[in-house]
């Protein structure tokens, strides 16, 4: 008699192990968490000591946790109602309670800086809104909001212009907008530009590109001029206080 070779039968379909498809909402979501926490982090820094600006990477901190959030609770009851078909549960869970802390934790920050930080006495303005030119009046090469902030007492946030960065520490230069044009050489709009004076008694500041916080008098000028190698400036700002 022949001996008959070993032969396992094949696995049945209850044997076999299903392969299921780790979910993309889970890996998604723990991937934002990781970038959001950070920004979140730097937001306490920022608020814990004064240094820098909270509010924008608070708040931006917690728009992406709040998609991480979303993601990962969309993950989780996914995972549960297809157990056969999907894996990535942990992924899941890291993504919504992280994103759901650090939303948390980075809009909290935020907020409390943004309610916190205008010293009693000084009205909040910015460049894009109270200083911007009214497409209303083209006419006009400033914001018409301008005219009625002169001598008032406001609180202003921008960057240093880096005309002045091998200065040391100064009390004279022009607070710009953003580091868009006046970083690679170019003339910064003049609705972008305020010069800042700093009288004795109050601090100097050395050049850096943290964004600034001042507090201080705004005035505006009769007629365009030319300062620190940079031309039509029309608004100037005294100031009380630098952060």
């Amino acid at each position: 008699m022949t001996a008959l070779p070993n032969y396992s039968a094949p696995a049945t379909d209850s044997e076999a192990v299903a392969y299921r498809a780790i979910s993309r909402s889970a890996v998604v979501s723990t991937v934002m968490t990781v970038v959001s926490l950070p920004l979140v982090l730097l937001a306490l820094y920022s608020a814990a000591f004064d240094f820098g600006d909270a509010v924008p990477m608070g708040f931006l901190g917690a728009v992406l946790a709040l998609f991480a959030a979303i993601l990962g609770l969309n993950a989780v009851l996914t995972i549960r109602r297809y157990p056969a078909e999907y894996t990535g549960s942990r992924l899941a869970w890291t993504g919504f309670l992280g994103g759901a802390l650090l939303l948390f934790v980075g809009g909290g920050v935020a907020t409390y800086t943004r309610l916190t930080e205008v010293p009693d006495g000084y009205e909040s303005i910015s460049f894009d809104g109270d200083l911007a030119p009214d497409p209303d009046a083209p006419e006009l090469p400033i914001s018409p909001k301008a005219i009625d902030l002169s001598g008032k007492p406001v609180f202003l946030k921008g960057y240093m212009h880096p005309g002045v960065a091998s200065s040391g520490k100064v009390n004279h230069f022009i607070l710009v907008r953003d580091f868009g044009t006046c970083c690679f050489g170019g003339q910064p709009k003049a609705t972008h530009m305020v010069e800042v004076y700093i009288p004795d008694g109050v601090d100097r500041v050395a050049y850096s590109t943290r964004r600034l916080k001042l507090s201080g008098t705004f005035m505006l000028a009769d007629r365009p001029s030319q300062s620190l190698g940079l031309t039509n400036v029309w608004y100037h700002m005294k100031v009380d206080q630098v952060k």
